[in-house]
Protein backbone atom coordinates (compact mmCIF):
# COMPACT_ATOMS: atom_id res chain seq x y z
CA UNK A 1 0.00 0.00 0.00
CA UNK A 2 1.33 3.40 -0.94
CA UNK A 3 1.46 5.13 2.41
CA UNK A 4 1.23 8.64 0.99
CA UNK A 5 -2.37 8.16 -0.10
CA UNK A 6 -5.08 7.67 2.52
CA UNK A 7 -8.74 7.22 1.66
CA UNK A 8 -10.79 9.32 4.05
CA UNK A 9 -14.38 9.20 2.87
CA UNK A 10 -16.64 8.10 0.05
CA UNK A 11 -19.30 10.09 -1.69
CA UNK A 12 -21.85 9.65 -4.48
CA UNK A 13 -21.48 11.38 -7.81
CA UNK A 14 -23.72 14.21 -8.86
CA UNK A 15 -25.53 11.76 -11.10
CA UNK A 16 -27.38 10.30 -8.14
CA UNK A 17 -30.47 12.02 -9.49
CA UNK A 18 -30.30 9.49 -12.30
CA UNK A 19 -30.09 6.62 -9.80
CA UNK A 20 -26.54 5.90 -10.95
CA UNK A 21 -24.29 6.27 -7.92
CA UNK A 22 -20.58 5.93 -8.57
CA UNK A 23 -18.30 5.44 -5.56
CA UNK A 24 -15.44 7.86 -5.34
CA UNK A 25 -12.96 8.76 -2.65
CA UNK A 26 -11.06 11.77 -1.52
CA UNK A 27 -7.36 11.02 -1.15
CA UNK A 28 -5.29 13.20 1.12
CA UNK A 29 -1.53 12.99 1.30
CA UNK A 30 0.34 13.40 4.57
CA UNK A 31 1.74 16.54 2.98
CA UNK A 32 -0.43 18.41 0.51
CA UNK A 33 0.97 17.89 -2.96
CA UNK A 34 1.70 20.55 -5.52
CA UNK A 35 -0.47 20.27 -8.62
CA UNK A 36 0.52 21.17 -12.18
CA UNK A 37 -2.35 21.01 -14.66
CA UNK A 38 -1.10 21.34 -18.24
CA UNK A 39 -3.73 22.00 -20.90
CA UNK A 40 -2.92 21.98 -24.61
CA UNK A 41 -5.24 23.68 -27.10
CA UNK A 42 -6.60 21.52 -29.95
CA UNK A 43 -4.05 18.75 -29.42
CA UNK A 44 -5.30 15.74 -31.37
CA UNK A 45 -5.52 12.28 -29.84
CA UNK A 46 -3.02 10.95 -32.39
CA UNK A 47 -0.69 13.98 -32.43
CA UNK A 48 1.51 12.69 -29.59
CA UNK A 49 4.18 10.03 -29.96
CA UNK A 50 2.98 7.86 -27.10
CA UNK A 51 -0.46 7.82 -28.72
CA UNK A 52 0.96 6.43 -31.94
CA UNK A 53 1.91 9.55 -33.89
CA UNK A 54 4.49 8.62 -36.58
CA UNK A 55 5.45 12.10 -37.82
CA UNK A 56 5.78 14.22 -34.67
CA UNK A 57 8.51 14.02 -32.04
CA UNK A 58 7.22 14.54 -28.50
CA UNK A 59 9.93 13.11 -26.21
CA UNK A 60 8.86 15.06 -23.11
CA UNK A 61 5.20 14.09 -23.29
CA UNK A 62 6.25 10.52 -24.07
CA UNK A 63 8.51 10.45 -21.01
CA UNK A 64 5.71 11.83 -18.86
CA UNK A 65 3.60 8.86 -19.98
CA UNK A 66 6.51 6.49 -19.35
CA UNK A 67 6.85 7.83 -15.80
CA UNK A 68 3.12 7.94 -15.11
CA UNK A 69 -0.26 6.70 -16.31
CA UNK A 70 -1.40 7.05 -19.93
CA UNK A 71 -5.17 7.04 -20.27
CA UNK A 72 -6.53 5.75 -23.57
CA UNK A 73 -10.11 6.88 -22.92
CA UNK A 74 -9.74 10.40 -21.58
CA UNK A 75 -12.42 12.90 -22.60
CA UNK A 76 -12.72 16.64 -22.79
CA UNK A 77 -16.09 17.88 -21.59
CA UNK A 78 -16.86 19.55 -24.89
CA UNK A 79 -15.53 19.65 -28.48
CA UNK A 80 -14.99 23.44 -28.35
CA UNK A 81 -12.63 25.57 -26.23
CA UNK A 82 -14.65 27.79 -23.90
CA UNK A 83 -17.25 25.31 -22.58
CA UNK A 84 -14.57 22.66 -22.21
CA UNK A 85 -12.43 24.99 -20.08
CA UNK A 86 -15.43 26.11 -18.04
CA UNK A 87 -16.16 22.46 -17.20
CA UNK A 88 -12.55 21.80 -16.25
CA UNK A 89 -12.39 24.88 -14.03
CA UNK A 90 -15.69 24.23 -12.24
CA UNK A 91 -15.90 20.42 -12.35
CA UNK A 92 -19.45 20.70 -13.67
CA UNK A 93 -21.19 20.14 -16.99
CA UNK A 94 -21.53 23.38 -19.01
CA UNK A 95 -25.23 22.49 -19.41
CA UNK A 96 -25.69 23.30 -15.72
CA UNK A 97 -24.86 26.95 -16.38
CA UNK A 98 -27.55 27.32 -19.05
CA UNK A 99 -27.68 26.54 -22.78
CA UNK A 100 -25.80 29.68 -23.78
CA UNK A 101 -22.70 28.21 -22.15
CA UNK A 102 -22.65 25.37 -24.67
CA UNK A 103 -20.96 27.18 -27.53
CA UNK A 104 -18.18 29.73 -27.95
CA UNK A 105 -18.20 32.39 -25.23
CA UNK A 106 -18.44 35.29 -27.64
CA UNK A 107 -20.85 37.44 -29.63
CA UNK A 108 -22.79 38.61 -26.56
CA UNK A 109 -22.94 35.18 -24.95
CA UNK A 110 -22.50 35.30 -21.15
CA UNK A 111 -19.37 34.10 -19.44
CA UNK A 112 -18.24 32.55 -16.21
CA UNK A 113 -19.05 34.70 -13.21
CA UNK A 114 -16.61 34.45 -10.28
CA UNK A 115 -19.48 34.55 -7.78
CA UNK A 116 -21.88 32.16 -9.49
CA UNK A 117 -19.27 29.79 -10.92
CA UNK A 118 -16.81 28.69 -8.25
CA UNK A 119 -13.55 27.49 -9.83
CA UNK A 120 -10.97 24.98 -8.72
CA UNK A 121 -8.55 27.92 -8.53
CA UNK A 122 -10.63 29.59 -5.83
CA UNK A 123 -11.23 26.31 -4.01
CA UNK A 124 -7.52 25.47 -3.92
CA UNK A 125 -6.65 28.99 -2.80
CA UNK A 126 -9.18 28.73 0.03
CA UNK A 127 -7.55 25.43 1.01
CA UNK A 128 -4.18 27.13 1.52
CA UNK A 129 -2.62 26.81 -1.94
CA UNK A 130 -0.74 29.49 -3.82
CA UNK A 131 -2.44 29.52 -7.21
CA UNK A 132 -1.33 30.61 -10.66
CA UNK A 133 -2.70 30.57 -14.18
CA UNK A 134 -0.32 30.97 -17.09
CA UNK A 135 -1.81 30.92 -20.57
CA UNK A 136 -5.19 30.97 -22.25
CA UNK A 137 -8.16 31.96 -20.07
CA UNK A 138 -11.01 32.08 -22.63
CA UNK A 139 -13.97 31.85 -20.23
CA UNK A 140 -14.53 35.60 -19.75
CA UNK A 141 -14.41 36.98 -23.27
CA UNK A 142 -17.24 39.49 -22.98
CA UNK A 143 -16.05 41.55 -20.01
CA UNK A 144 -12.40 40.43 -20.03
CA UNK A 145 -12.45 39.40 -16.39
CA UNK A 146 -9.04 38.39 -15.06
CA UNK A 147 -8.16 34.89 -13.96
CA UNK A 148 -7.23 36.60 -10.68
CA UNK A 149 -10.92 37.25 -10.08
CA UNK A 150 -11.52 33.49 -10.06
CA UNK A 151 -9.04 32.57 -7.35
CA UNK A 152 -5.69 32.68 -9.11
CA UNK A 153 -3.06 34.69 -7.24
CA UNK A 154 -1.02 35.16 -10.42
CA UNK A 155 -2.04 35.31 -14.07
CA UNK A 156 -0.06 35.91 -17.23
CA UNK A 157 -2.08 35.06 -20.28
CA UNK A 158 -4.63 35.84 -22.96
CA UNK A 159 -8.38 35.76 -23.43
CA UNK A 160 -8.57 34.76 -27.10
CA UNK A 161 -6.20 33.20 -29.58
CA UNK A 162 -3.74 35.77 -30.83
CA UNK A 163 -0.71 36.04 -33.10
CA UNK A 164 1.98 34.05 -31.27
CA UNK A 165 4.61 36.76 -31.87
CA UNK A 166 2.77 40.11 -31.80
CA UNK A 167 0.20 38.96 -29.19
CA UNK A 168 -2.56 40.80 -31.04
CA UNK A 169 -5.93 39.48 -32.18
CA UNK A 170 -5.89 38.90 -35.92
CA UNK A 171 -9.39 40.25 -36.52
CA UNK A 172 -9.22 43.50 -34.55
CA UNK A 173 -5.55 44.12 -33.77
CA UNK A 174 -6.42 44.27 -30.06
CA UNK A 175 -3.49 43.58 -27.75
CA UNK A 176 -4.32 40.41 -25.83
CA UNK A 177 -1.58 39.55 -23.37
CA UNK A 178 -1.99 40.47 -19.73
CA UNK A 179 -0.27 40.21 -16.39
CA UNK A 180 -2.78 40.23 -13.54
CA UNK A 181 -5.19 42.09 -15.81
CA UNK A 182 -2.79 44.80 -16.95
CA UNK A 183 -1.41 44.91 -20.52
CA UNK A 184 1.88 43.06 -20.73
CA UNK A 185 4.16 42.21 -23.61
CA UNK A 186 7.36 40.53 -24.74
CA UNK A 187 6.88 41.17 -28.42
CA UNK A 188 8.66 38.72 -30.67
CA UNK A 189 8.69 35.95 -28.06
CA UNK A 190 6.54 32.90 -28.81
CA UNK A 191 3.49 33.04 -26.53
CA UNK A 192 3.90 29.58 -25.06
CA UNK A 193 7.54 30.32 -24.27
CA UNK A 194 6.34 33.26 -22.19
CA UNK A 195 3.90 31.04 -20.30
CA UNK A 196 6.55 28.39 -19.70
CA UNK A 197 8.98 31.08 -18.51
CA UNK A 198 6.40 32.38 -16.05
CA UNK A 199 5.66 28.88 -14.75
CA UNK A 200 9.38 28.16 -14.30
CA UNK A 201 9.90 31.45 -12.47
CA UNK A 202 6.94 30.65 -10.22
CA UNK A 203 8.29 27.17 -9.45
CA UNK A 204 11.78 28.47 -8.69
CA UNK A 205 10.37 31.08 -6.34
CA UNK A 206 7.95 28.71 -4.64
CA UNK A 207 6.80 29.86 -1.22
CA UNK A 208 6.14 27.65 1.79
CA UNK A 209 2.60 26.99 0.60
CA UNK A 210 1.83 24.13 -1.77
CA UNK A 211 1.02 25.40 -5.26
CA UNK A 212 -1.58 24.80 -7.93
CA UNK A 213 -0.50 25.88 -11.42
CA UNK A 214 -2.92 25.86 -14.34
CA UNK A 215 -0.65 26.02 -17.39
CA UNK A 216 -2.91 26.50 -20.41
CA UNK A 217 -0.78 26.66 -23.55
CA UNK A 218 -2.17 28.13 -26.77
CA UNK A 219 -0.54 25.62 -29.12
CA UNK A 220 -1.32 23.99 -31.41
CA UNK A 221 -4.45 26.14 -31.97
CA UNK A 222 -4.50 28.51 -34.93
CA UNK A 223 -3.09 30.86 -36.10
CA UNK A 224 -0.66 28.44 -37.70
CA UNK A 225 2.81 29.92 -37.36
CA UNK A 226 6.31 28.49 -37.40
CA UNK A 227 7.66 28.63 -33.83
CA UNK A 228 11.22 28.29 -35.11
CA UNK A 229 11.12 31.29 -37.46
CA UNK A 230 11.09 34.63 -35.66
CA UNK A 231 7.97 36.72 -36.32
CA UNK A 232 6.61 34.19 -38.81
CA UNK A 233 3.23 35.61 -39.91
CA UNK A 234 0.04 33.57 -39.63
CA UNK A 235 -0.21 31.14 -42.50
CA UNK A 236 -2.34 28.44 -44.05
CA UNK A 237 -3.70 25.36 -42.35
CA UNK A 238 -0.84 22.95 -43.03
CA UNK A 239 0.16 19.79 -41.19
CA UNK A 240 3.86 20.58 -41.49
CA UNK A 241 3.34 23.79 -39.51
CA UNK A 242 1.16 22.09 -36.92
CA UNK A 243 3.86 19.46 -36.38
CA UNK A 244 6.37 22.20 -35.57
CA UNK A 245 3.88 23.77 -33.16
CA UNK A 246 3.26 20.46 -31.37
CA UNK A 247 6.99 19.85 -31.11
CA UNK A 248 7.51 23.34 -29.68
CA UNK A 249 4.68 22.67 -27.22
CA UNK A 250 6.50 19.51 -26.17
CA UNK A 251 9.72 21.48 -25.70
CA UNK A 252 8.02 24.04 -23.44
CA UNK A 253 6.38 21.28 -21.41
CA UNK A 254 9.80 19.68 -21.02
CA UNK A 255 11.30 22.91 -19.73
CA UNK A 256 8.64 23.21 -17.03
CA UNK A 257 9.00 19.57 -15.98
CA UNK A 258 12.77 20.06 -15.82
CA UNK A 259 12.24 22.98 -13.43
CA UNK A 260 10.23 20.71 -11.13
CA UNK A 261 13.06 18.22 -11.18
CA UNK A 262 15.76 20.81 -10.49
CA UNK A 263 13.80 22.13 -7.52
CA UNK A 264 13.37 18.57 -6.16
CA UNK A 265 9.59 18.88 -6.41
CA UNK A 266 8.83 15.86 -8.58
CA UNK A 267 7.92 13.45 -5.80
CA UNK A 268 5.31 15.72 -4.27
CA UNK A 269 3.79 17.11 -7.46
CA UNK A 270 0.80 15.68 -9.28
CA UNK A 271 1.21 16.50 -12.97
CA UNK A 272 -1.75 16.20 -15.33
CA UNK A 273 -1.51 16.73 -19.09
CA UNK A 274 -4.50 16.86 -21.42
CA UNK A 275 -6.18 18.86 -24.21
CA UNK A 276 -9.30 21.03 -24.22
CA UNK A 277 -10.79 19.17 -27.19
CA UNK A 278 -9.80 17.10 -30.20
CA UNK A 279 -7.55 18.29 -32.99
CA UNK A 280 -8.77 20.60 -35.75
CA UNK A 281 -10.12 19.00 -38.90
CA UNK A 282 -7.80 18.83 -41.88
CA UNK A 283 -4.57 19.47 -40.00
CA UNK A 284 -4.51 17.44 -36.77
CA UNK A 285 -4.18 13.68 -36.47
CA UNK A 286 -6.94 12.11 -34.38
CA UNK A 287 -6.33 8.58 -35.68
CA UNK A 288 -7.65 5.96 -34.98
CA UNK A 289 -10.68 8.04 -34.06
CA UNK A 290 -13.18 9.56 -36.46
CA UNK A 291 -14.16 13.22 -36.44
CA UNK A 292 -12.39 16.28 -35.09
CA UNK A 293 -12.85 19.43 -33.05
CA UNK A 294 -16.45 20.75 -33.16
CA UNK A 295 -17.87 17.21 -33.32
CA UNK A 296 -19.09 14.68 -30.77
CA UNK A 297 -17.47 11.88 -32.70
CA UNK A 298 -14.59 10.48 -30.67
CA UNK A 299 -12.02 12.61 -32.50
CA UNK A 300 -13.68 15.75 -31.18
CA UNK A 301 -13.81 14.80 -27.51
CA UNK A 302 -11.36 11.96 -26.79
CA UNK A 303 -7.99 13.51 -26.00
CA UNK A 304 -4.52 12.65 -24.69
CA UNK A 305 -4.56 12.31 -20.90
CA UNK A 306 -1.49 11.58 -18.78
CA UNK A 307 -1.03 11.69 -15.00
CA UNK A 308 2.23 11.46 -13.09
CA UNK A 309 2.71 11.37 -9.33
CA UNK A 310 5.87 9.48 -8.32
CA UNK A 311 5.55 7.11 -5.35
CA UNK A 312 1.76 7.28 -5.69
CA UNK A 313 0.90 6.27 -9.24
CA UNK A 314 2.73 3.38 -10.87
CA UNK A 315 5.02 4.32 -13.73
CA UNK A 316 4.37 3.02 -17.20
CA UNK A 317 0.77 2.12 -16.50
CA UNK A 318 -2.04 2.31 -19.07
CA UNK A 319 -5.71 2.79 -18.21
CA UNK A 320 -8.68 2.22 -20.52
CA UNK A 321 -11.21 3.55 -17.99
CA UNK A 322 -13.33 6.36 -19.46
CA UNK A 323 -12.41 9.56 -17.60
CA UNK A 324 -13.77 13.06 -18.14
CA UNK A 325 -12.43 16.57 -17.62
CA UNK A 326 -14.66 16.87 -14.55
CA UNK A 327 -12.86 13.84 -13.10
CA UNK A 328 -9.63 15.83 -13.32
CA UNK A 329 -11.18 18.68 -11.34
CA UNK A 330 -12.42 16.25 -8.69
CA UNK A 331 -9.03 14.54 -8.55
CA UNK A 332 -7.18 17.84 -8.06
CA UNK A 333 -9.62 18.86 -5.34
CA UNK A 334 -9.25 15.52 -3.58
CA UNK A 335 -5.46 15.74 -3.67
CA UNK A 336 -5.68 19.19 -2.09
CA UNK A 337 -8.25 18.19 0.52
CA UNK A 338 -10.97 20.29 -1.08
CA UNK A 339 -14.68 19.48 -0.89
CA UNK A 340 -17.04 21.38 -3.22
CA UNK A 341 -20.11 23.22 -1.89
CA UNK A 342 -23.15 21.02 -1.35
CA UNK A 343 -25.20 23.06 -3.81
CA UNK A 344 -22.54 22.79 -6.53
CA UNK A 345 -21.20 19.23 -6.40
CA UNK A 346 -18.69 18.02 -8.96
CA UNK A 347 -19.88 15.91 -11.87
CA UNK A 348 -16.72 13.84 -11.68
CA UNK A 349 -14.95 11.28 -9.53
CA UNK A 350 -11.53 11.14 -7.89
CA UNK A 351 -9.36 9.18 -10.32
CA UNK A 352 -6.53 8.35 -7.92
CA UNK A 353 -8.16 5.55 -5.89
CA UNK A 354 -9.45 4.12 -9.17
CA UNK A 355 -6.00 4.12 -10.76
CA UNK A 356 -4.57 2.67 -7.53
CA UNK A 357 -7.06 -0.18 -7.62
CA UNK A 358 -8.62 0.87 -4.31
CA UNK A 359 -12.05 1.27 -5.89
CA UNK A 360 -13.69 0.58 -9.22
CA UNK A 361 -15.71 2.65 -11.63
CA UNK A 362 -19.10 1.17 -12.34
CA UNK A 363 -19.66 0.12 -15.94
CA UNK A 364 -22.99 1.91 -15.65
CA UNK A 365 -21.36 5.31 -15.06
CA UNK A 366 -22.27 7.53 -18.01
CA UNK A 367 -20.45 10.49 -19.55
CA UNK A 368 -22.73 13.01 -21.27
CA UNK A 369 -22.07 15.49 -24.07
CA UNK A 370 -24.17 18.13 -25.80
CA UNK A 371 -23.03 20.50 -28.54
CA UNK A 372 -25.11 23.54 -29.40
CA UNK A 373 -25.15 26.09 -32.20
CA UNK A 374 -25.87 29.56 -30.86
CA UNK A 375 -26.23 32.86 -32.70
CA UNK A 376 -26.97 35.02 -29.72
CA UNK A 377 -27.84 38.28 -31.43
CA UNK A 378 -30.48 36.48 -33.51
CA UNK A 379 -31.79 34.56 -30.51
CA UNK A 380 -31.00 31.27 -32.28
CA UNK A 381 -30.25 28.27 -30.09
CA UNK A 382 -30.35 24.68 -31.23
CA UNK A 383 -28.63 21.41 -30.44
CA UNK A 384 -26.21 20.17 -33.08
CA UNK A 385 -25.25 16.85 -31.48
CA UNK A 386 -25.64 15.03 -28.19
CA UNK A 387 -24.10 11.84 -26.90
CA UNK A 388 -23.65 9.56 -23.93
CA UNK A 389 -20.97 6.97 -23.32
CA UNK A 390 -21.66 4.14 -20.89
CA UNK A 391 -19.09 1.38 -20.66
CA UNK A 392 -18.29 0.25 -24.20
CA UNK A 393 -21.49 1.75 -25.61
CA UNK A 394 -21.90 5.17 -27.18
CA UNK A 395 -25.24 6.70 -28.16
CA UNK A 396 -25.00 9.64 -30.59
CA UNK A 397 -27.71 11.98 -31.87
CA UNK A 398 -27.40 14.27 -34.88
CA UNK A 399 -30.08 16.97 -34.97
CA UNK A 400 -31.72 18.68 -37.90
CA UNK A 401 -30.49 22.26 -38.10
CA UNK A 402 -32.44 24.62 -35.85
CA UNK A 403 -34.78 21.84 -34.73
CA UNK A 404 -34.19 20.27 -31.32
CA UNK A 405 -37.03 17.80 -31.84
CA UNK A 406 -35.83 16.09 -35.02
CA UNK A 407 -32.75 13.95 -34.99
CA UNK A 408 -31.22 10.68 -36.12
CA UNK A 409 -29.46 8.44 -33.62
CA UNK A 410 -26.84 5.71 -33.72
CA UNK A 411 -25.44 3.18 -31.30
CA UNK A 412 -21.74 2.32 -31.39
CA UNK A 413 -19.83 -0.49 -29.71
CA UNK A 414 -16.57 1.33 -28.97
CA UNK A 415 -15.01 -1.89 -27.77
CA UNK A 416 -15.06 -3.17 -31.34
CA UNK A 417 -15.43 0.01 -33.37
CA UNK A 418 -13.46 2.95 -32.02
CA UNK A 419 -13.66 4.64 -35.45
CA UNK A 420 -17.47 4.67 -35.15
CA UNK A 421 -18.07 3.17 -38.57
CA UNK A 422 -20.92 0.77 -37.74
CA UNK A 423 -24.33 1.59 -36.27
CA UNK A 424 -25.44 -1.42 -34.22
CA UNK A 425 -28.75 -0.03 -32.99
CA UNK A 426 -30.87 -2.50 -35.00
CA UNK A 427 -28.94 -5.45 -33.60
CA UNK A 428 -29.27 -4.08 -30.04
CA UNK A 429 -32.70 -2.41 -29.81
CA UNK A 430 -32.94 -2.81 -26.05
CA UNK A 431 -29.59 -1.17 -25.39
CA UNK A 432 -30.40 1.55 -27.94
CA UNK A 433 -33.61 2.41 -26.08
CA UNK A 434 -31.87 2.33 -22.69
CA UNK A 435 -29.20 4.75 -23.87
CA UNK A 436 -31.82 7.10 -25.31
CA UNK A 437 -33.72 7.11 -22.02
CA UNK A 438 -30.50 7.61 -20.09
CA UNK A 439 -29.71 10.71 -22.13
CA UNK A 440 -33.24 12.07 -21.74
CA UNK A 441 -32.93 11.61 -17.98
CA UNK A 442 -29.72 13.62 -17.93
CA UNK A 443 -31.29 16.43 -19.94
CA UNK A 444 -34.15 16.60 -17.47
CA UNK A 445 -31.75 16.56 -14.53
CA UNK A 446 -29.45 19.37 -15.74
CA UNK A 447 -32.44 21.45 -16.81
CA UNK A 448 -33.30 21.84 -13.13
CA UNK A 449 -30.13 23.86 -12.54
CA UNK A 450 -29.76 25.55 -15.93
CA UNK A 451 -30.66 29.16 -16.66
CA UNK A 452 -33.11 29.60 -19.60
CA UNK A 453 -31.93 31.02 -22.91
CA UNK A 454 -31.32 33.91 -23.37
CA UNK A 455 -29.99 35.39 -20.13
CA UNK A 456 -28.43 38.68 -21.29
CA UNK A 457 -29.09 41.15 -24.05
CA UNK A 458 -27.01 40.68 -27.16
CA UNK A 459 -25.26 44.00 -26.92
Amino acid sequence: MRKRVRLVRKWSSALAALAICVPAAFSVASEKPNVLLILADDLGYGDVGCYGCPDTRTPHMDKLAHDGVRCTDGYAAFPVCSPSRAALLTGRYPARFGPTYEDYFGGGVPELDPVKHLTIGQMMKDAGYETACFGKWNVSNLNRRRANDFGFDHWVGLHLNHDYYTHKLLRTGEHDLYKDGEPFDREGVWSDTIFADEAIHFIKNKKKKPFFVYLAFQAPHSPYQDPNTAMDPPGGKERKTLIKMVERLDLEIGRVLSALDKENLNDNTLVILTSDNGGAQGVSRNFPLSGAKQMLLEGGIRVPLILRWPNVLSAGKESAIPFSAMDLTTTIAAAGGVIPPEDKPFDGIDMLPVLLGETQVSQSRPLFFRRRDITFRQNLNSIRQSAVRQGKWKYLRNYKKNDNEKYTATLIDLGKDVAEEHDVSKANPGRFQEMSELYEGWEAEVAKTAVPFPVVSGE
